[in-house]
């Protein structure tokens, strides 16, 4: 008899052994969760004909992403982690002692262990200082905001072991676009100012009142009062939180948005699919001016509001901001968008834009050095200009880099290590001589 038992234990689990596989053979590969790429179907040969040498290591990363109900398998683990130890099963996910969820890779950020050196932070600041001068030039104006992480805005609902540093990378990016004059929207003071909770619970981001309060702020920076915080709303329960999507993945569970009572009356003018359009263009017969608004998640809910208070709104999900559409089109406001924890992504994709001419005399006292030069392909990029690229040795933190070339003078995009440059497309661009000071 026990030899029998022994047998049909052995057949289950055989069996049980034998259903991811066999199901993935059957039903295909499971579905990405949340924040992933689908893993490629490895193949035997490559593109160009040759043998891939990685077909196994391919293999292995397409099963294991892709073996049949495996996102049932993440949710029902993380579901007893949560319930049972009171703690997260996934690392980019953290849960607070009330059910909050915080994106972990933020902690980096707010805890100070990822903060941007003085030079970055100059640099950054610089770059936007550089973004509203060209802006300015061709008849629009520039603003800059951050909307804030939850760890900053709502301490309280965050683990006990996670601690905020007392000046994080915003901070000392406010403290530097004030010195160089930069149009600063402070979301911060906006949303501490409000006592209520305005971001959701799963999510990273705010919620359909948050962003209103958001666009009441910038739209008022802009010198247009409007108030679309007081609505009415009408809750709606219909939203999945990112961050609870990547904890649950087959979870069900949803989250009040809220429905701006009077409604919108703009109309899209791009092929409209979602909300994550890396290209939104809208227009409005009853409002006035042309917004350019370069947004990252946060303008799902935000750009609603932004686009009901222009005659015509373009917004870009592009890393590299394409300041050269502003004459396109015939912007009156430039907004620039970065959540707190991408803040490094302002010097990670350099903007698009002409660099500005200078007089000859900002060269002296700069310090001439030597600069390995890459230029890619007249008008790859924008239409006219090359884009020129070079690395720096270390420098002073707050050094501006110009560029000596064909008897003119432009001030490059500064990093720490390296500068990028748009100059016209017929520039010796080799015999460029690069400074600092």
């Amino acid at each position: 008899m026990k030899k029998v038992g022994y047998i049909l234990f052995s057949a289950v689990f055989f069996l049980a052994c034998l259903v991811p596989s066999v199901g993935m053979l059957i039903k295909g590969p499971a579905p990405a969760a949340a924040n992933e790429i689908p893993a490629a179907r490895p193949s035997l040969v490559k593109m160009d004909g040759s043998w891939n040498k990685n077909v196994l290591s391919e293999l292995q990363t397409y099963m294991s992403n892709g073996f049949f109900l495996r996102l049932e398998g993440i949710t029902a683990w993380d579901t007893v982690a949560a319930k049972v130890f009171d703690t997260s099963a996934n690392d980019d996910v953290l849960i607070g002692p009330d059910g909050w969820l915080f994106y972990g890779e933020a902690v980096n950020d707010i805890s100070g262990a990822g903060q941007m050196t003085d030079r970055e932070i100059w640099c950054a600041a610089r770059g936007l200082a550089l973004m509203q001068e060209y802006a300015q030039s061709q008849g629009a104006d520039f603003l800059f905001t951050v909307p804030c992480g939850k760890y900053t805005l709502y301490p309280e609902h965050a683990p006990s072991y996670v601690t905020v540093a007392e000046s994080g990378n915003r901070e000392r990016l406010e403290a530097e676009l004030a010195k160089q004059g930069v149009n600063y929207v402070n979301l911060y003071e906006t949303f501490t100012g409000v006592d209520e909770e305005l971001y959701w619970r799963w999510d990273s981001h705010w919620h359909s009142r948050g962003a209103a309060l958001a666009a009441d702020a910038i739209l008022a920076a802009a010198g247009s009062q409007t108030d679309y915080f007081a609505g009415p709303f009408t809750p709606v329960l219909n939203h999945t939180g990112d961050l609870y999507e990547m904890l649950y993945p087959t979870g069900k569970a949803l989250e009040n948005d809220y429905s701006w009572g009077p409604g919108f009356t703009f109309q899209y003018l791009s092929n409209f699919h979602s909300a994550d359009d890396i290209t939104i263009e809208t227009e409005n017969a009853g409002a006035e001016g042309s917004l350019i608004m370069f947004r990252d998640s946060s303008g799902r809910s935000l750009y609603p509001f932004m686009a009901q208070s222009f005659g015509r709104a373009y917004f870009s999900r592009q890393n590299n901001y394409r300041l050269d559409y502003v004459n396109q089109q015939s912007a009156t406001l430039v907004v620039t968008e970065i959540a707190e924890r991408t803040l490094p992504y302002l010097l990670r994709y350099p903007a698009v834009y002409p660099a500005p001419a200078r007089d000859a005399s900002v060269l002296d006292g700069a310090a001439a050095l030597e600069s390995e030069l890459t230029a890619e392909d007249p008008d790859k990029t924008m239409e006219g200009y090359v884009k020129l690229t070079g690395t720096l040795p270390e420098t002073a933190a707050d050094a501006a880099v110009y560029l000596s070339v064909d008897g003119a003078v432009y001030e490059a995009i500064p990093n720490e290590g390296a500068f990028t440059a748009y100059l016209p497309g017929d520039t010796d661009w080799q015999s460029a001589q690069v400074y600092v000071g």
